[in-house]
């Protein structure tokens, strides 16, 4: 296995491990309207949030810092691996705003705690997508041989 390809793998494990986490937790307080009123909550998923990318970006950047554990093919696979992570992002985009002007289409607002989950759901499927996307263009590689 690849340096990269290795790094990838882990960085897609922890994260999810980290994300589901943040689900059971969110599960456990009741809902996400709990973040607002439970400041705990709200600095673990600040954390789990931020940790996600951060631990893609360590992982992966330190074998992108040693040119002698990248070779030719990393390379490409580096080059299309953000097309996977540019459709999740849409994807999550959409679902985000079909999902919110459903619930709240009586009200016509939506509540301000959403903007933050938004914004760091999209950190963390970015990073994710990255991680996953590395793992797929290896696995196409491998399979093309």
């Amino acid at each position: 296995m690849a340096p990269l390809q290795k790094r990838a793998l882990y960085s897609l494990l922890i994260g999810l491990v980290l994300v589901a986490a943040l689900i059971v937790v969110f599960v456990i307080k009741g809902d996400v309207t709990a973040f607002s009123d439970d400041g705990n909550l709200r600095y673990l998923t600040y954390g789990v949030l931020i940790g996600v990318p951060l631990i893609y970006l360590i992982l992966v950047n330190l074998t992108l810092r040693k040119p002698t554990q990248i070779d030719e093919r990393d390379r490409r696979i580096m080059d299309k691996a953000p097309r996977l992570q540019l459709v999740a992002i849409y994807i999550s985009l959409a679902v985000w705003v079909i999902a919110l002007t459903e619930l709240y289409r009586e009200t016509g607002q939506i509540p301000r705690i959403f903007v933050t989950l938004i914004l760091f759901s999209t950190l963390i499927i970015s990073s994710l997508a990255q991680s996953l996307g590395i793992l797929i263009g290896y696995w196409r590689a491998n399979r093309n041989g």
